[in-house]
């Protein structure tokens, strides 16, 4: 389930403590969910960037998305953001809740492709032999594709208690849109695509959408969404959430 924050800009703001998207949305689960209940030491989540990206002055509006596969964390927060006094502050720049509201992403459809939002953070195994390394060109994509399906049947399986075959295969292929760092760790943004799924892919599918790819998800890492067209070749962005490289700063993920 995913929730959809409608924003407004009020004015500049010095960054301190509780500034950023990450440590937002960490007080918000902190003041809003109980982590006491089974599981709610676990939080899986997601968030994009603020949408849609641009310079941003005074009284504009902007968008960010939390995603979560549990939906009782998303209707959590959505009842917390009904009391929520504190502005959201980002990049010098503080920001009124106008409204929220939640929806869901179908992923029963055939063919369906997805655009990451965020740069993901993936280790493969080293082509050295030893240990693993984030993956960056020129390893293949098909290093890439191979890692990334075993890690998302693996956390699906460590959130469910489920024993799937790592070795299922949720997406089928994967176009590089453009290879980036965060910081000095390699990190990158893709289209994929699903192919026909099965019960069980789609399920860790569905799971996977709203958990985010890769590694440090909590952090702004890994944000996908259903791409709306295909993005490959295109140096633009059309999905929700995504951002363009004005936005990333240096590709960073969201402020932390």
């Amino acid at each position: 389930m995913r929730l959809l924050l409608h924003l407004r800009a009020t004015g500049p703001s010095d960054d301190g403590p509780g500034a950023g998207l990450a440590r937002f949305i960490q007080l918000l689960i902190a003041r809003g969910w109980r982590s006491d209940l089974p599981g709610g030491m676990d939080t899986v989540y997601s968030f994009s960037n603020l949408f849609p990206p641009a310079e941003v002055r005074t009284g504009d509006t902007r968008q960010l998305l939390i995603a979560s596969p549990n939906p009782e964390l998303i209707r959590a927060l959505a009842r917390q953001l009904r009391h929520e006094r504190d502005p959201l502050r980002v990049r010098g720049m503080a920001f009124r809740i106008e409204r929220h509201e939640t929806f869901s992403v179908r992923v029963d459809r055939p063919d369906l492709r997805l655009v990451t939002a965020t740069p993901v953070l993936l280790r493969v195994p080293s082509p050295e032999g030893a240990g693993l390394v984030h993956w960056t060109p020129p390893l293949g994509t098909e290093v890439f594709i191979d890692a990334l399906n075993r890690d998302l049947v693996r956390r699906f399986n460590t959130y469910h208690g489920a024993r799937l075959d790592e070795g299922t295969r949720v997406i089928a292929d994967g176009t590089l849109l453009r290879a980036t760092r965060s910081g000095r760790t390699p990190s990158s943004y893709w289209e994929f695509g699903t192919g026909r799924m099965t019960a069980p892919t789609r399920r860790i599918l569905a799971f996977a959408i709203d958990a985010g790819f890769g590694e440090r998800v909590r952090h702004g890492f890994g944000f996908v969404n259903p791409a709306k067209a295909s993005m490959a070749g295109k140096n633009d962005s059309g999905s929700a959430g995504e951002p363009r490289d004005s936005d990333t700063a240096s590709h960073r993920p969201p402020s932390s």
